[in-house]
């Protein structure tokens, strides 16, 4: 479960020349450690997969995972895209000076200021979801007179076999609309038809996520080819762009498949390839945003002590908890934790318990590890993706900050909120 530039020394847990218990002491906790090193061998192993095909592929690095204008900078230079999902998202793209002739804007309710932030400042495409969003589009390109490309999201209907919160291609989905509802897919044809300011270069499906099988995404390759032959033979639309979406699984526990990136990428590009009749496709998009980033970040916690419930449970108590991991209470996401302060000795198992006035606040139940004790910092794996998008001041605690290590250096990505922060937007009078 370590990252790559993870290791023991000395019997306490290292990334790259830093033990996690300075880094803990330097920048305090809770605090979301990411491993650069990783984040841009993962970059590379989605690159090696598109490479081995004929169409030209692109990293779309999903930015709902984590978002800093660090990584912008990794992702920039690893010549990635990224998506976005609000103004928000945009602004802070922007303002870190990523091309905006990179960025993919999502969303299933796009707002008014939303789409208006992209057509002014040229995003290179925008997936729309629905008709009401077409609409809206089209008056905002007659406004400023500008002509956008845009991809349609449709729900190819794949059962990706993960937990029912992140299934996103059920036919009931709210995302998208149905390759099955025809007469939908008539309204959008017809309705690129009838005006010049946006093109559809494609369509875009996403099927789920934390998904381990290759047959999934051959699936879903397999029913977009067809998807794509049965509008050309009945429109005479061929189509240029095709939008994968992201999805492929990391490893939170150590019984967890480890998927082969670069053969699940290959295979269902070549798949794509193959079935497609009548139309050549030159451009192809995946967006991995956990795969990235997932397991390449840890969280560390300062252990405030442990407690023996009168029916035997033991807590060990840490200094965060739901407000910097919602996903255990959300989704009953899994994790592994290490003693960082002392990885080996005597193992004993634990409810790792937040400090929120919840009953739901732990992070892992039945935890098993080297019995903490007060003052220890204890290490949360694969906490790279959601966490700190996720995280909020539930209980009037700060964020934690975020650092990312390669090797020798440490920098700091996001600054730990402070009480002032957190009463920034309070008006006191």
């Amino acid at each position: 479960m370590k990252t790559k530039q993870m290791e023991v020394k000395n019997n306490k847990l290292y990334m790259g020349d830093f033990s996690l218990e300075e880094l803990a002491k330097n920048y305090k906790t809770p605090l979301y450690v990411y491993d650069e090193e990783e984040i841009k061998e993962k970059v590379d192993r989605y690159n090696k997969g598109l490479s081995q095909s004929k169409i030209n592929g692109h990293v779309v690095y999903a930015s709902k995972a984590f978002i800093a204008p660090y990584l912008l900078k990794i992702l920039n230079e690893k010549n990635c895209y990224i998506d976005a999902i609000s103004v928000g998202d945009l602004y802070i793209i922007n303002k870190s000076n990523f091309p905006m002739e990179k960025v993919v804007l999502h969303g299933n309710n796009k707002s008014i200021e939303d789409l208006d932030y992209a057509v002014k400042n040229n995003v290179g495409f925008i997936v729309c979801d629905n008709l009401i969003e077409l609409d809206n589009l089209l008056k905002l390109c007659i406004k400023y007179n500008k002509k956008v490309n845009t991809l349609f999201r449709v729900n190819p209907g794949i059962d990706a076999h993960t937990h029912k919160f992140i299934q996103t291609s059920k036919l009931d989905s709210k995302f998208g609309e149905s390759i099955y509802d025809i007469d939908k897919i008539d309204k959008i044809i017809n309705f690129y038809k009838n005006q010049d300011y946006m093109k559809l270069n494609g369509f875009h499906a996403h099927i789920g996520s934390q998904i381990t099988s290759v047959e999934s995404f051959v699936e879903l390759a397999k029913t977009m080819a067809k998807f794509y032959n049965d509008l050309l033979e009945k429109y005479n639309i061929c189509f240029d762009t095709i939008d994968f979406g992201g999805g492929i699984a990391i490893k939170y526990l150590d019984s967890d498949t480890e998927p082969d990136i670069e053969v699940i990428v290959k295979e269902m590009i070549n798949v794509f390839e193959s079935n497609l009749k009548g139309m050549k496709v030159t451009e192809v998009f995946l967006e991995p945003g956990r795969s990235i980033v997932g397991d390449a970040g840890i969280t560390l916690y300062t252990c405030g002590g442990v407690k023996r419930t009168f029916t035997g449970v033991e807590y060990a108590f840490i200094d965060g908890g739901m407000s910097d991991n919602i996903r255990p209470a959300l989704y009953q996401a899994l994790y592994t934790i290490d003693n960082a302060s002392r990885y080996e000795g005597e193992k004993g198992k634990y409810h790792i318990a937040g400090k929120h006035c919840e009953s739901g606040d732990l992070i892992i139940k039945d935890a098993v590890l080297t019995k903490p004790e007060m003052g220890d910092i204890l290490c949360v794996y694969s906490t790279g993706a959601y966490c700190y998008s996720m995280s909020m001041n539930y209980n009037g605690l700060t964020r934690g900050g975020v650092i990312f290590v390669s090797k020798d250096k440490v920098k700091t990505v996001i600054k730990r909120e402070t009480v002032e922060d957190l009463a920034k937007t309070c008006v006191f009078d």
